[in-house]
């Protein structure tokens, strides 16, 4: 199999990249900075790379003899929560999405799968009906949208099979931006005493192996026109994950949920149905939220000696 990504030097892009090369794949990134892939990448001889932005990628830039399975469009510009909001940033990847279909499509590549984000149905307080009206609150989270939307026309004016992946809340070595699991386990491995709202949100996390499988078999076995979510299946209070990490970290230790006000009177979900995506490629979660956290915490405090 042989298969294009973007967004390889990225979190969840890199731990695709990986799976695809564990599963006997032949992959060739788009980067625009190559010194930021990991080593286990570059030495892997299944992996190559073209050193571009998403805006001028072309076709010559690809081997043309290649028959291309699947492309995964992963890159993303503005991921981190100070640049969510930037429009500016946000509006750069309608036609950075758009130009890598249309190469996607003029490669012959069978497949385009681009993900989308639970974020853009921030606003529900129950499951996630991915056929409703998405409701993002954010910029980022509108652009997901947007994206959707401008490929899902594109595809059918090309006539080239196309996947949207929704994305979940997901966590695991390598993601250090200040998410609640990541303040989380800095704060009690630091011996701090992390603060919260009351947590009564409904959620649902899945350690990143999990996710880059799933999204690796929806480039298998999905079926083009679909939207598939990705998550676990299994739902719970915020407040219980934030207790898991600090029983695996150390069940003495002090957590200040309710201690921050809460201005919201309604407590959002960020749940997805996983139903369309076990009956259509078989996927099954296998590591658990606490094996997955088990993980996480002894990267960061392999980190921490290395800092």
């Amino acid at each position: 199999m042989n298969a294009i990504i973007t967004g390889s030097t990225g979190f969840i892009g890199s731990w695709l990249t990986q799976d695809l090369l564990s599963n006997g794949y032949h992959v060739v990134s788009v980067v625009r900075k190559p010194e930021r892939l990991i080593p286990e990448i570059l030495s892997n001889p299944e992996f190559s790379y073209i050193q571009s932005d998403l805006q001028n990628l072309r076709i010559k830039d690809f081997n043309n003899s290649i028959e291309y399975d699947v492309f995964y469009h992963l890159g993303w510009e503005g991921v981190s929560p100070e640049d969510k909001n930037v429009i500016n940033k946000q509006l750069v990847n309608i036609p950075m999405a758009l130009n890598a279909l249309d190469v996607c499509n003029g490669l012959g590549c069978k497949l385009f799968v681009s993900s989308g984000t639970v974020a853009e149905y921030a606003l529900t307080s129950d499951v996630m009906n991915l056929s409703a009206k998405q409701q993002p609150n954010d910029i980022y989270g509108a652009t997901k949208v947007a994206v959707q939307y401008y490929l899902d026309v594109r595809a059918r004016q090309l006539g080239q099979p196309f996947i949207w992946a929704v994305l979940p809340s997901t966590f695991g070595e390598r993601r250090t931006d200040n998410n609640i699991i990541t303040y989380t386990i800095r704060s009690l491995l630091n011996k701090q005493r992390p603060q919260y709202g009351p947590l009564n949100q409904m959620w649902d996390f899945l350690y990143v192996s999990e996710v880059v499988r799933a999204i690796r078999l929806i480039g298998e076995k999905g079926i083009p026109g679909k939207v598939y979510g990705i998550g676990s299946g299994e739902y719970k209070p915020l407040r219980e994950y934030v207790e898991t990490i600090r029983d695996v970290i150390n069940p003495t230790l002090e957590l200040g949920i309710g201690e921050v006000q809460s201005y919201s009177t309604q407590a959002f979900a960020s749940c997805v149905n996983i139903y369309d995506l076990i009956r259509d490629t078989g996927f099954k979660p296998e590591v658990s939220f606490r094996e997955g956290i088990k993980n996480t915490v002894e990267w960061f405090k392999m980190e921490n000696k290395t800092s």
